[in-house]
């Protein structure tokens, strides 16, 4: 399969390289042909930026919707689409005050303002399945009202019958890297990092 969905944005999306692209690809993944949508249970998008020089603030958004149509006759023909919400940011550890504050505070104009941007989002542009296993997928991201191309450093996990249910999965793990300025956000920069690194863990269900 030449997809290897992320961002899930958010839609896109934490840039550490986690595979390399193969000269010539190899079969796509044993993916069955279908309709894939996101299982928000078993996914996740975290966020991580440096504070200070003392350590890599990690956030998390629990808000997230993705899908895919696959054809392994048509894997050209593939894309991706995230939509992440804005407002399910959650930097809070077992609901502490402190966390809950900072949600709010990060939800303000100065850094994602999602009273005016809502949605982060991911269209996918060209998919590199690699050697079948780990490969790339390339798209825009649109954040904070600004939309620019990322690519996606994608690692297929497997396909098959998940328990209980036996209904269809495919898992997905991706990361990359994007610059939180370059989107108009750049409140403390350098202070607070201005790398951000987006780390998607993926599980989809045929529908």
């Amino acid at each position: 399969m030449r997809i290897f969905p992320a961002f899930i944005g958010v839609a896109a999306i934490s840039a550490v390289a986690l595979l390399t692209a193969a000269v010539a690809p190899s079969a796509p993944p044993a993916i069955p042909a279908g309709s894939y949508v996101l299982d928000p249970h078993h996914s996740s998008l975290l966020a991580k930026l440096k504070h200070q020089s003392f350590s890599l603030y990690t956030l998390r958004f629990t808000g997230l919707e993705a899908h895919f149509d696959y054809d392994p006759a048509k894997l050209d023909a593939t894309k991706l689409s995230v939509t992440v919400d804005a407002h399910t940011i959650d930097t809070a550890t077992g609901g502490d005050a402190f966390g809950k504050a900072f949600d709010t505070e990060l939800l303000g104009a100065d850094w994602l303002d999602g009273q005016r941007y809502p949605t982060m989002t991911f269209t996918s542009t060209s998919v590199d399945i690699g050697d079948g296993h780990a490969g790339k997928i390339a798209g825009d991201l649109t954040f904070h009202g600004v939309t620019k191309p990322v690519t996606l450093d994608v690692v297929f996990n497997g396909a098959g019958k998940g328990v209980p249910g036996g209904d269809t999965r495919a898992g997905f793990s991706a990361s990359t890297t994007i610059k939180r300025s370059d989107f108009g956000v750049a409140k403390f920069v350098p202070l607070i990092g201005d790398q951000v690194q987006l780390v998607i863990e993926a599980e989809f269900k045929k529908q």
